[in-house]
């Protein structure tokens, strides 16, 4: 059984706005243009409730980061942007269509926050967007 983790990359992975030479890592932003990671967020409880013979409802929150090109042109700033909202609006559709990833029990997947920008350097810029997924894990 693969890692939860590396269910949502795998998923991630099939999204059409996605640059077919961007590379999507685990836990680690590589350091080149159009890099992608999935890193799972810290310090949050999986558990979201409990019943009570132990059947949970639980998350797991992670973020999606992109490293782009980022200067002071504004139509590649839009570009960027426009990208993770386009990524927002796929994983909103497939949301309402029950596209997901192989995950027992997943019954949700969706963005908390819109892309924005996290970290930047003289001409680079790393995107972040916190995303969620929601599943049932029975007893």
């Amino acid at each position: 059984m693969k890692a939860m983790i590396d269910e949502v990359r795998d998923y991630i992975a099939k999204c059409p706005y996605l640059n077919e030479n961007g590379e999507i890592s685990i836990e680690y932003l590589k350091d080149k243009i159009q890099a992608c990671s999935i890193n799972e967020n810290a310090g949050y409880n999986p558990i979201v409730t409990e019943d009570i013979i132990g059947n949970q409802e639980r998350q797991f929150l992670f973020t999606f980061d992109s490293k782009l090109i980022w200067n002071e042109d504004i139509q590649n700033n839009i570009d960027n942007s426009k990208f993770f909202e386009d990524f927002r609006n796929w994983l909103e559709e497939n949301n309402r269509n029950e596209i997901f990833p192989n995950i027992k029990g997943i019954y949700e997947i969706g963005v908390t926050t819109s892309g924005y920008i996290f970290a930047t350097n003289a001409n680079e810029a790393i995107y972040r967007i916190q995303c969620y997924l929601k599943y049932f894990k029975e007893v």
